[in-house]
């Protein structure tokens, strides 16, 4: 499942959702759950959505936001920022995310200790937390996210399932993962 939105201009929308259309689209077939999240309500209820076992044939919880440090950026309605922080999306998601993957499809909100990061994957229950730890190009991001879902796909969301992942990644898509800043942590 994917959520997101990005701001800006309102004539011209930016969105992760043609990625997502095109590996629906492919031979892959990937099924996916697409919503603009605009308030921190709205996250917070399609993240209880998500969590729910009726949805668990959705195992990838893809977060495209704009980001910072150690959180996800959303805008209200009078046009302030209001941000997210890590650990109340975590909060959220304590023990509800076995064999789960969540992806931070924003810049720099893994830009944070390691140890919390661990954290995170304890108290969830997550098989893997990515995304990234520096500001990143939107269109490389894109072209990269979409590999790295492809690459998913062909696992299981095991620990030895993400970590075959995460050499396919760096040893195909090395120019990328190192250009991006990209981590991927693991359940231990």
């Amino acid at each position: 499942m994917e959520i997101g939105d990005w701001y800006g201009s309102l004539k011209k929308t930016t969105s992760v959702k043609a990625v997502l259309k095109l590996l629906n689209e492919s031979t892959l077939e990937v099924p996916y759950i697409y919503r603009d999240i605009a308030t921190k309500e709205e996250l917070y209820f399609y993240i209880k959505k998500w969590t729910q076992a009726k949805h668990s044939d959705y195992p990838i919880l893809y977060l495209a936001f704009h980001g910072s440090s150690g959180c996800i950026c959303l805008f209200k309605d009078n046009g302030r920022e209001t941000t997210i922080t890590t650990d109340d999306l975590f909060d959220l998601l304590k023990g509800k995310c076995h064999r789960r993957v969540i992806h931070f499809g924003s810049c720099k909100s893994l830009d944070m200790n390691g140890h919390t990061v661990n954290k995170y994957l304890k108290s969830s229950g997550a098989v893997s937390i990515s995304g990234y730890v520096a500001d990143v190009d939107w269109v490389l991001s894109s072209v990269f996210e979409m590999y790295y879902l492809f690459e998913l796909q062909k696992n299981k969301f095991t620990k030895s399932g993400m970590q075959a992942v995460y050499k396919r990644l760096h040893k195909r898509a090395g120019f990328f993962t190192k250009k991006l800043k990209f981590t991927m942590k693991m359940k231990k």
